[in-house]
C-alpha cells in the first residue's frame, strides 16, 4: 500500500483546470489539477498548455492546497513568451 504524489516543475493546464485565455503579466490566476501534486512555492517555473510542451510563460505558484485526489492553487505570471 502506498501514496502517490507528483513533484512538478512545470504547471501544465487545460482550460478547465484554469489555463487563462489571455496571459497578463502580474495577474494572479486560480488553478486546479486532478490528483495530488506538489509545486515549488515562490520559485519561477514554466506554464504550458496540454496542447504542447511549449513554455508559454514563466510563473510563480503562490499557494497550493493538496487534498484527496485534487490540488488547487494560485499562480502569478512573471513573463510571457508570446
Amino acid at each position: 500500500m502506498g501514496y502517490k504524489i507528483e513533484f512538478n516543475w512545470v504547471l501544465k493546464l487545460k482550460p478547465e483546470y484554469g489555463m487563462p485565455k489571455k496571459l497578463e503579466i502580474g495577474k494572479v490566476y486560480d488553478f486546479k489539477k486532478p490528483e495530488e501534486r506538489i509545486y515549488p512555492i515562490n520559485m519561477p517555473i514554466g506554464l504550458c498548455s496540454y496542447k504542447s510542451d511549449e513554455i508559454l510563460a514563466t510563473i510563480i505558484v503562490t499557494e497550493i492546497k493538496v487534498s484527496k485526489n485534487k490540488t488547487e492553487g494560485k499562480f502569478k505570471i512573471l513573463t510571457t513568451n508570446k
